[in-house]
């Protein structure tokens, strides 16, 4: 399989179809779909070193928040953490995100 690519379609023509499946509730395929697109944005970076496409682990992380996850959502914010960064706003704002996220697992264990 091409660096980047998901079921046969490069991971960015895939918004609207998270999109559609977080409108809908069906959370289970929007799961799976995302990490195929994480995967497919961090095969990407490896192969061309641009930095991975912060939205997928955003929209992943949100995910876990709803489902009341903190540990599925801190692994995905730090490995998003550990990955390289395109230039921009997100990867900030995801890193603050990963923070709170912590301290929300560790709220949430006492």
């Amino acid at each position: 399989m091409r660096a980047g690519y998901v079921r046969g379609r490069h991971f960015t023509e895939y918004v609207d179809t998270v999109k559609d499946l977080k409108r809908t509730s069906r959370l289970e395929k929007l799961e799976e779909l995302l990490v195929e697109l994480i995967d497919a944005t961090e095969a990407e970076d490896r192969k061309r070193r641009w930095g991975v496409a912060p939205w997928y682990y955003e929209e992943a992380a949100k995910l876990y928040r709803k489902l009341k996850n903190h540990g599925r959502e801190v692994a995905i914010l730090e490995r998003f953490a550990r990955q390289r960064h395109a230039p921009g706003v997100s990867p900030a704002r995801l890193l603050q995100r990963l923070e709170k996220a912590r301290k929300l697992l560790v709220e949430s264990q006492e």
